[in-house]
């Protein structure tokens, strides 16, 4: 899949758009919050994601895996976890994203809504 990194408000956009669970949008939008304005810099790590958003290892690794399956974040390099340091990420969108199957509509509402 190639992915296309993006600056952190227009992926915010994307991510309000996208028809994702509530977890994968609530660890997604979080995670932006770590983000630099390109889009770069991301690595909360996984202790500090789990105190922030309330939530066990295995479910915050989880959210972070299914984030990377579904092309919104890429994993810019692995840390030394013995030195108490964290994962580095990259907010991106996959190339295809505008045919994603229920995408909103740039104003945030159903495409085949009727506009008054």
């Amino acid at each position: 899949m190639e992915l296309v990194p993006v600056g952190r408000f227009d992926w915010e956009r994307w991510i309000k758009r996208l028809p994702l669970t509530p977890k994968d949008k609530f660890m997604a939008l979080m995670l932006a919050t770590y983000a630099d304005e390109d889009g770069s810099r991301v690595f909360p790590g996984t202790k500090e994601l789990m105190a922030v958003m309330c939530l066990s290892s295995p479910t915050v690794k989880r959210q972070l895996s299914t984030l990377r399956e579904l092309g919104l974040i890429e994993l810019v390099s692995r840390a030394n976890r013995y030195q108490g340091l964290a994962d580095e990420y990259r907010l991106t969108v996959p190339a295809n994203v505008t045919e994603t199957p229920g995408l909103l509509a740039p104003d945030e509402g159903h495409k085949d809504r009727a506009r008054p």
